[in-house]
């Protein structure tokens, strides 16, 4: 099973440095991967709308202090790294690939505008449905290629603090972008099975 550990070991074993026991150890490799890691996790999720990291929910609208632009607006959920879309209702499609990320100028983003500041997300729709990426911290949730991908993109964090070496660094960073692309393409051919629909409509709930 997965975890934070083992992935940051995976990582040390990339650019050929020792495996940790846990990141409380007065060591360079735990002090580094302490350093890189969270926000390693953050930006590989932030980067592509997967399914395990995906949330749906319905939004408790706060005072809106910009009427004269936007009718409506809503508290930013605090684990959100990433809107995919809003809309008024659940649809259909919802279970399909957020092709919002696909097209920067998709149907959806054309039809319900927002605008997002600071943790405050300002539209005209109401009421309003969230679909975002969240910041998904529990490891044993990751699939086998994001896990790698998320490795390697570590490697990518740790080769100069514990190498020096720019080749170890450019190298892992080329393995990185290949097992990205390669937990991308997994992640959409995904086959879709009747309970991730219900799985998300359980996820649609007050936000306040």
């Amino acid at each position: 099973m997965a975890s934070v550990v083992s992935i940051c070991n995976l990582a040390l074993s990339n650019v050929g440095k020792d495996n940790i026991n846990d990141l409380t150890e007065k060591s360079a490799e735990a002090r580094a991967c302490n350093q890189f890691y969270t926000q390693t996790r953050d930006m590989l999720l932030q980067s592509y709308p997967w399914k395990a990291a995906r949330k749906t929910l319905s939004l408790g609208e706060i005072t809106n202090d910009k009427p004269g632009v936007w009718q409506h607006a809503y508290m930013r959920p605090s684990d959100c790294l990433q809107v995919r879309w809003i809309r008024p209702v659940y649809a259909a499609d919802d279970g399909a690939p957020d092709m919002a990320f696909v097209g920067a100028h998709h149907e959806r983003e054309a039809q319900y505008p927002y605008e997002i500041e600071g943790d405050t997300l300002y539209c005209n729709l109401s009421p309003c449905l969230l679909r975002y990426t969240s910041r998904l911290a529990d490891p044993t949730r990751f699939s086998p290629l994001f896990i790698e991908a998320l490795s390697w993109h570590l490697a990518v964090r740790l080769a100069m603090p514990l190498t020096r070496d720019p080749k170890i660094r450019a190298d892992a960073l080329t393995i990185a972008r290949t097992m990205q692309a390669a937990a991308e393409q997994a992640d959409v051919n995904q086959v879709r099975q009747t309970s991730d629909t219900s799985t998300d409509f359980l996820t649609v709930r007050n936000h306040g």
